[in-house]
This record gives C-alpha cells, structure tokens and sequence, in this order.
C-alpha cells in the first residue's frame, strides 16, 4: 500500500489529511434560535458528529437544534428617503426591551462538518431583504467554547463588516476547528461564560408596498472555505446552504376573504310575503330564512369580510395608532340612488333573531357613519377608517372564531388575531318610512389601503374588491331615444306564464339632469299580462311623468352650447322600462310614425346598456 509523507504536504492539506473526520463532511450547518437575555448556546461543548445537516429523506439531524429565525413585520422594513436601510434587526435585543440588558436574544450558530485548519479564509454572506451587517462597531467574532465554561475567538472579521452584507474570516494560526464544533458569530471576543456572548445585529431594507403575498427572509451562508488564507483548497463540509435567520411577512391582512354580496332590488309592488311595498325601495328578501338574512335584509345588502393582525405570530411587530388609518373609496359603475350609501359594521347578531341584525356601527372617519359613491375613482370621496376600529378583535362575543386556527396545520394565518367587518349597502339610515327609489345593475369597487402614520412603515399597495353587486328581480328594457309626438309608441311583450308588474324612468335633453325633477323614476305603468303585449303610446307616458312633477323639458341647452350640438328639444326622451319577469321572456320594440312617410322608423330597445346589441 503506498503511503504519504505528511510532511511534504502544506501545512493546511496535511491537517485536512490528519483529521479523523476530515472527509466526513458534505455541508456545514447552522443553528439559530432565541434565548434568554444573556441565554447559554445550547450543546456549546458537544461535536456535531454527522456529515451533513440533514439525512437522505431531507429530515434535519435530532444532533441539530431546530431552526427557529425572528419573525418580523414586513410592514417595518421601509428604507429611508434616499433608499438606505433604516431598519436594524439586533439579535442581543430581538424583542426591543427599553433595557437592552433584559432582552431576549438569538443566537446564530454555525457548525463545519469538516476539520478547519489554520489560516483558512472563512466568508459569510447574508441574502435577501437587502440585508447587511449592522450596529456591530465594525467587528464580529467567531467564538467556540474555552473548555472552561466560557468563549474565546478563533477569528475576526478582516476587513469592513457593517454596511456589507458579505463578511471574512482568517481562522489563527497554530488552531485547528475540529469538525462538529460549534461556532458562534459574537460582537464579544471572549467571556467566563456565555452571559457575556453579544449576538451581532443587521438591517434590512424593503421598497414596494405591501400585500399579502410580501414574504421575504433574510439568509446567511458560509459561501466560502478555502484553506491558506483563500489560496488553497477549498474544504466542502465548512461551506454551507442559505439558511433564514429572519422572515419577513405581512403583520396587517385587510379585507381578507369575503364573497361578493348579491341583492336584487324588488321591482315589484308587494314583499316576498304579499304585503304592499313601493316598487324599487327595498330588496328582495325573506325574513324567515335566517341564512338568507346574513347577506340580505330588507334595506340592506351585507358584504361580510375579515381583519386579520399577525402581531402575536411576529418578534417585530408594528402597534396600530389612532392616526393609523384604513383608507377606503365605494365606486360603482351607475348613480344606485340618491339615498343608497354605505355603512360599516363590527358585528352581526346571529341568535338573537332571524333578522340577523347588525350591530356596533363604526365611523367610516371621524363623526361619518354613512359614506357616499363615487362613478369613479377619481371622484370617490376618501373615507379615513381607524385602523384599530377594524383590526381589533371584539371581546364580547364567542362567535368570531378565526377560519384558520382548525383544522388547518400551518396557515400563515393561524392564530392570527381576528375580527370579522360588515360593509352595507343601505337605502335606509333610519326605521323611518319615506320612499327612497333605488337603482339597480351595478357592482360596488371598494378600494382600500392600509395608510401607517410613521413614514418610516410600509404603507399597503392600493387594492379593490368586488365587494357588492346589485341586481333587479325583472327584466330591463332602455330606450335610448323616443319622442312625444303623436303615435309614437313602445310595445312590450311578456312571454312568462306570470304577470308582470312595469314601471318606467325618464329623462330629457336638459343642460343638467340631476338637479330638480328633471329624471323621474320607478312611475307605476300596472301590469303585463302572462304571455301577452301592451302598448305604450310616449305621449301619455310624458303626461303621466308630468303629472308626477317630471321637468324634463326644463333647463334646455342652446345650439353650439355643448360644441357642435343642436338645440335641446322638448319632445325628445330616454326611457328605461322594468318589467319583473325573467329577463329571456321579455322583449320589447319602440316604433316612431315618420310624418308623409307610409313607413314607421323602429328604434333600438336595449335590455343591457350595451350598443353594440
């Protein structure tokens, strides 16, 4: 067998050579976990004694401790102004005790499955979060156990260590690290015991805004371990995999869940019971199925959703302020009523009756219970919420369970602090009994943003959902244009085995549509016969709205007043017409009489505002 002269051989590949353990390795392994204040390394004098840090199924080594990094609130990650990190992550004071002396700690671990020689280059990096060493005076140890109960170095850092996210160590001479030891990075070169130990620290930086999916972590690796100062080999058990040291998640969930509530206005002129109603004042609903009731009640159509605080899951956490605000805009498509707004609630009664009534009104902002919409975004009005009206949990009753506390196993949720919210879509503030017309066919966007009053937080990215959608029980038929004169007419046909009840809105060609009465809506026409057509002569439909009030011919514009327009007439209108039968049963054509001509002109009837029909 032949046989090699150690001596002949560096000093560094000779110490590889001499190790009883010197090609046992694979990987090098780290440990990180929080203690005490001033908390002793856990198996400080006990070798790690495998190859590898995890076994051939992937399962971490019993020899190993487990894993456990800091958790902290993506929310507190912002930079500064120009860009830099601004937030530091102190491992000697991970839960920001007023006295750093009392805080908890973390150790950060690492252990070679290889024999380190003498002067090997050994280099840390941190990754993720655009993570750096920070708060460190510029120097960090590597430390094992003395033997006699303390610490001392086996290296310092060479070169700069804060504001880099990559660090080196030369091992000293004359000191072999044997495989299996245990390695802590320190802010402290020696001690009588580990007391005296001073986890390091770092920073992290995060720029966009944040949303549920804002997960980030921040990894260290030995990326290398090259023995004779980084000019000889490199040793493959002392260099390491990325491992977390701290994650990075979202502590706010705004709005969370939720499925879009659906009502459908009565169009009709009596409730689901027979009594009488005014058509168009309130929504279909039953009041003895309470199931239904969770979402729609007479008046109101309920949007139920979640706010979720991950605060107890998190080391770092952010603790809401009263000028901490849920930013929120309602924007629907079409104008849903002059009466129609929204209100908020914090809790829906759910034994007390089959009403299912909401209690525990919330302030949309300050001294605003009922907030108005907007056709678009732009001209949304924007409700400041109090954050902590929404987020926190209401102690007065057993019912709001958070979702994700079981069965599930490990949701990002769970046992999150939880608290369910009820956005309203209302016609009526009050039990009073005034008729308050409601329109029909549109959703409601409600944007939202979380908005920290500290700019040093992560604000939450602009969001929006489909919250609520507002149907009517019949079919819709718009006639974009009709005029007074004589035999014009609309003719409505219903194919349904019911008769169906019609009622009409009009408007004219005033300079200004919404002020005064110059749109009436919801005026009673009776009813359409099952399978059977009415005709509709526009003139009497014109008186009919007159004698409502209707000034549709009031308030005209001028030629040339809106650009390259004709003169506003009298005699020319929009009428929409619902009819509550199902919506494929019912048709209808509009047809004007063209004076001296033996033909009559047939116009568009529209049953969607779409003319492309």
């Amino acid at each position: 067998m032949k046989k090699f002269n150690l001596a002949a051989l560096p000093l560094a590949v000779a110490g590889i050579f001499a190790s009883t353990s010197a090609f046992a390795g694979t990987t090098g392994c780290f440990e990180t976990y929080p203690v005490a204040a001033d908390g002793a390394v856990v198996d400080f004098t006990t070798l790690f004694t495998q190859a590898a840090c995890n076994d051939v199924a992937g399962n971490r080594y019993a020899g190993l401790q487990a894993n456990d990094p800091i958790g902290i609130a993506y929310e507190l990650t912002n930079v500064n102004a120009d860009g830099e990190n601004q937030y530091v992550i102190d491992y000697d004071n991970t839960d920001l005790a007023i006295n750093v002396a009392t805080g908890l700690d973390q150790h950060i671990v690492y252990i070679p499955t290889s024999d380190i020689p003498p002067g090997t280059l050994i280099e840390f990096t941190l990754s993720g979060s655009n993570a750096r060493f920070a708060g460190n005076n510029d120097i960090i140890h590597l430390v094992k156990e003395d033997g006699a109960g303390g610490f001392e170095a086996i290296s310092s850092t060479d070169g700069d260590v804060d504001g880099t996210n990559t660090i080196t160590f030369i091992t000293k001479s004359g000191l072999q690290i044997g495989a299996g030891t245990r390695l802590v990075l320190s802010r402290t070169s020696v001690g009588a015991a580990d007391a005296a130990l001073e986890p390091i620290g770092i920073d992290v930086g995060n720029s966009q805004c944040t949303t549920a999916e804002s997960q980030s972590s921040v990894s260290i690796q030995v990326t290398q371990a090259v023995t004779d100062g980084g000019t000889g080999y490199t040793i493959i058990g002392a260099e390491t995999v990325p491992e977390v040291i701290a994650e990075i998640s979202p502590q706010f969930y705004a709005l969370h869940g939720g499925t879009t509530a659906e009502g459908l206005v009565n169009a009709e002129s009596s409730d689901i019971a027979g009594t009488a109603v005014v058509a168009r004042t309130e929504f279909v609903y039953d009041s003895t199925t309470p199931d239904d009731n969770l979402i729609v009640q007479q008046q109101q159509v309920i949007y139920k959703t979640a706010f979720y605080n991950r605060a107890p899951l998190l080391d770092r956490n952010h603790t809401l302020h009263a000028d901490d605000d849920l930013d929120t805009k309602f924007v629907v498509g079409t104008n849903p009523g002059s009466d129609v707004e929204m209100g908020l609630y914090n809790a829906q009664n759910l034994t007390a009756n089959a009403e299912a009534a909401l209690t525990q009104q919330e302030e949309l902002e300050a001294a605003t219970l009922w907030a108005d919409f907007g056709l678009t975004e732009a001209d949304a009005p924007v409700y400041d919420t109090d954050a902590e009206d929404v987020f926190t949990p209401r102690v007065d009753v057993s019912v709001e369970t958070n979702p994700f506390n079981a069965p599930v196993a490990d949701h990002v949720l769970k046992n999150a602090l939880y608290n369910e919210m009820f956005y309203v879509v209302t016609n009526e503030r009050t039990a009073d009994s005034d008729t308050k017309i409601m329109n029909f066919n549109y959703v409601v966007d409600t944007h939202y943003t979380l908005d920290f009053s500290d700019a040093s937080l992560l604000d939450h990215c602009a969001q929006e959902k489909k919250t609520h959608e507002i149907g009517v029980n019949g079919a819709v038929l718009k006639v974009p244009y009709v005029t007074s004169a004589s035999g014009n007419f609309v003719r409505i046909t219903n194919e349904h085995d019911e008769s169906a009840e019609v009622t009409f809105d009009i408007f004219g060609e005033s300079v200004n549509g919404t002020v005064e009465n110059r749109k009436m809506t919801a005026l009673s026409l009776g009813t359409v016969p099952a399978q059977s057509s009415v005709v509709y002569f526009v003139p009497k439909l014109v008186e009919e709205a007159e004698a409502a009030g209707y000034l549709g011919q009031d308030g005209g514009y001028a030629e040339g007043d809106l650009g390259a327009n004709f003169k506003s007439s009298s005699t020319r209108h929009t009428v929409t017409f619902t009819v509550t039968a199902p919506r494929d049963s019912v048709h209808g054509v509009a047809v004007q009489k063209v004076i001296g001509s033996p033909a009559d002109r047939v116009m568009p009837v529209l049953d969607q505002n779409d003319w492309s029909q």
